[in-house]
């Protein structure tokens, strides 16, 4: 079942405020950014809290909340705001109901999903809003590979619920494979900071490459990982990345 009236209720509440900000782009200030933050955040924290009955839970909606509203920052055209607006609401519908279902049912594979779905969704938010806020700000190069480690961390770690058993020493396997993740990602941010490319080809070539560390994770935890599915990705990270280095302009674009 993936409809879910509660889920239906929060995920209106996500998207009016954020259809608030893209009709109502705030000032660029700390004050005003933060403030504008704030009532997304406490939606997500509200909704994870009664749909699982755990804050904890409130990583995934909290990341979309987050990201979304600094990634529109971004936006200029007015219909593109609000695509992105519609799209950003979708996948927040399906991180909370992707949490909500593996609550419920761990090996619910629908719901993981949905989950990974979202997760992909909110990470492209992520490194895309991340990098375009360290292009447009003075922002210091520290503070985006620490972004990125923290981001990166959480996600994988909220993403590999289920990916074995419940034991501690499968939750101590999930925290060290996050951490590694974390680490590449955030040695990553280092590395975008000399590419000569804007936010969304960026933030798009990062996707692809957390995707792929990701995956080779995932299938470690599930102990089904092997050398020709390790080499079939590295392989299909070369040839997307070539082509979205080939198509996009040679040239910062902020």
């Amino acid at each position: 079942m993936i409809f879910h009236f509660a889920i239906l209720f929060w995920t209106l509440a996500f998207y009016l405020v954020l259809e608030f900000l893209a009709e109502h782009p705030i000032d660029l200030t700390w004050t005003q950014y933060a403030l504008s933050l704030l009532p997304l955040a406490i939606i997500a924290l509200l909704a994870s809290r009664r749909l699982t009955g755990r804050f904890s839970d409130a990583f995934l909606p909290g990341l979309l909340s987050i990201t979304a509203p600094t990634l529109l920052l971004l936006v200029d055209h007015p219909m593109e705001r609000r695509a992105f607006v519609v799209i950003s609401a979708l996948m927040y519908y399906a991180a909370l109901l992707g949490i909500y279902r593996l609550r419920f049912a761990q090996n619910d594979q629908t719901a993981r999903a949905f989950l990974h779905s979202a997760a992909m969704a909110a990470s492209f938010f992520f490194y895309a809003s991340v990098y375009g806020f360290y292009l447009n700000f003075n922002f210091p190069l520290w503070g985006l590979m620490l972004i990125f480690a923290f981001g990166t961390i959480m996600t994988s770690f909220a993403t590999f619920v289920g990916a074995e058993g419940s034991s501690e020493g499968d939750v101590r396997r999930r925290r060290m494979y996050s951490v590694l993740l974390g680490f590449i990602m955030g040695e990553m941010g280092w590395v975008v900071s000399f590419w000569p490319f804007g936010y969304l080809t960026a933030g798009a070539l990062l996707l692809v490459f957390f995707f792929v560390i990701w995956d080779v994770a995932l299938d470690g935890l599930k102990e089904k990982l092997s050398l020709r599915k390790t080499i079939a990705r590295l392989v299909f990270l070369s040839v997307l990345s070539a082509l979205l280095l080939a198509s996009s302009p040679w040239r910062i674009l902020v």
